[in-house]
């Protein structure tokens, strides 16, 4: 008998999604969900920059596209006049001139071989942030945390539901490479990349509150707006962003230093003066701290020391 290709169904969309979600979690816990879905309503509101309590936008507030880089480079990001922000792909020609390995990795280009781009988009154009609302970033990828304004990113930006690089990581590397095909794996790379993915201006609200249900406890109390914050990017564990084509320090609304590093440095400094003295790395490090922030102030950036994740009064 002749094997008949079934039609791929596109993703449902993700209200859809969390409306499906909120039903299995009232028949599993049999339960009502008042909570719940009056959490998952504030949760989207404060990503549009509304408070508990308050009906107005504040401009300032609400979920932003963050991308953190080394304060090694803030400098030169400050300096640079053209795609002041790189990705691998704008390194290439500098680490060919200097004779070092191309930044590029061959798993880098399987992941973005399969993200779904807008038509006519190459990975060369795509820079890779995270949504936050009051924190740090992923201090993984850099120490100072580069917010950007929200009219500097399209709301028809991709979101990702979760980290691209987890499409080559277990479960979703086994789910994917089920057989040897190289084609078919790479079409199922695809189909479930487009499965996670969602537009920033239309599904970050919803994508955030379905993934605040995982992290949350299913209380009758309210989330605060310093748990959701956590919730939404809790370490490496992030809703990432595609936003198509480089910024500069002009596109930012502020850069973000985290309460950690800026008492490292304060003990550094208070300890020039008495024994112990610091470690030399801890000096080197300092001095880039300080020199970044010297480099935004200059050229108008609002540099800020994260102290918390909740809300706070002038």
């Amino acid at each position: 008998m002749k094997h008949v290709k079934r039609p791929v169904r596109p993703p449902a969309a993700w209200s859809t999604r969390l409306s499906r979600l909120l039903e299995r979690v009232a028949r599993r816990n049999g339960r009502d969900l008042s909570y719940l879905r009056a959490n998952c309503r504030s949760i989207q509101r404060v990503t549009d920059g509304l408070g508990p309590d308050s009906d107005t936008p504040d401009s300032r507030a609400g979920a932003r596209v963050v991308m953190n880089l080394s304060s090694a480079h803030v400098p030169a990001f400050c300096e640079s006049q053209q795609k002041p922000y790189k990705n691998c792909y704008d390194l290439i020609p500098y680490a060919a001139a200097r004779g070092l390995p191309i930044p590029v990795s061959e798993k880098r280009k399987l992941v973005d071989a399969a993200l779904p781009l807008p038509a006519g988009i190459r990975p060369e154009q795509v820079y890779f942030g995270a949504v936050e609302l009051n924190g740090g970033g992923i201090r993984f990828y850099g120490d100072i945390c580069l917010v950007l304004a929200r009219e500097s990113v399209s709301p028809t930006d991709v979101v990702l539901d979760r980290n691209s690089y987890d499409i080559l990581r277990s479960p979703a590397k086994e789910q994917v490479e089920i057989d040897t095909d190289d084609s078919s794996i790479e079409a199922r790379r695809k189909r479930m990349l487009r499965g996670w993915s969602g537009a920033l201006g239309k599904d970050i609200g919803t994508i955030a509150a379905i993934k605040a249900i995982g992290k949350l406890s299913l209380t009758e109390r309210r989330w605060t707006t310093g748990q959701m914050s956590e919730a939404i990017r809790d370490d490496e564990d992030y809703i990432e962003v595609l936003k198509m084509g480089s910024f500069g320090p002009r596109d930012l609304q502020e850069a973000r230093i985290s309460a950690a590093d800026s008492a490292h440095d304060a003990l550094v400094g208070s300890r020039l003066s008495r024994k112990p003295l610091p470690r030399l790395e801890s000096l080197i490090w300092r001095n880039r701290r300080s020199r970044a922030e010297a480099a935004l102030r200059a050229v108008g950036v609002t540099v800020r020391i994260v102290t918390t994740s909740g809300r706070t009064k002038d």
